[in-house]
């Protein structure tokens, strides 16, 4: 009789141990961390980015940059590129005419060669002078956006925002009670302090 109610112990205890173990596991899986097993909601709000490009007058000061570097570019490029250019008009009115020798054609011919390999390297230099500024400009509107959001929102309590593009991009849907694209555009404003012009230029 006693091995019996040992047995039925032991597999009664073999049972509970079973059944708190599943508890366990099953328990740790579904956990939620604290944050999200509050009643707390996190507080979620969306900015246009497009409106915000738009609007922040620390990407309008850099694109007149941009822009100013562009016209910089093509006054530079016109200046080496226009001697090059009427040496080839001379060489082509000069190839045309009645008193050339195949000699003298075969090097108006070749040096035309160079000319355009040199017109087209400028041109080569100047794009790739370009593009590496306008990666520039992406690269420090991006952070600069990064950090002034984050300021915004820890000022704000928002632990959330997200980006709401012409397409939707993130947010398919939100009320406009969630849109604090305005409010973030003046604060960026406010703390962005526009470069002094020097009027000596």
């Amino acid at each position: 009789m006693n091995n019996q109610l040992v047995s039925i112990l032991m597999a009664c205890l073999v049972i509970w141990l079973a059944i708190l173990t599943y508890i366990q596991v099953s328990d740790a899986s579904h956990k939620l961390s604290s944050s999200l097993q509050s009643s707390d909601v996190a507080k979620v709000a969306y900015v246009r980015g497009d409106t915000l490009q738009a609007n922040y007058e620390f990407i309008a000061e850099r694109e007149r940059e941009l822009f100013a570097a562009v016209q910089q570019a093509q006054i530079a490029v016109g200046r080496m590129a226009t001697p090059l250019q009427e040496e080839a008009q001379e060489l082509i009115a000069f190839a045309t005419g009645p008193n050339v020798t195949e000699d003298e054609l075969q090097i108006a011919q070749s040096r035309l060669y160079e000319i355009e390999a040199q017109l087209g390297q400028i041109q080569n230099d100047s794009q790739t002078r370009l593009m590496q500024l306008e990666n520039e400009l992406q690269a420090e509107v991006a952070k600069r956006l990064s950090d002034e959001v984050a300021v915004f929102a820890r000022a704000n309590g928002l632990e959330v925002v997200l980006n709401w593009g012409v397409s939707g991009e993130g947010v398919l849907y939100g009320s406009s009670d969630l849109d604090v694209t305005g409010a973030l555009i003046a604060f960026m404003n406010d703390r962005y302090e526009t470069p002094a012009v020097d009027e000596s230029e």
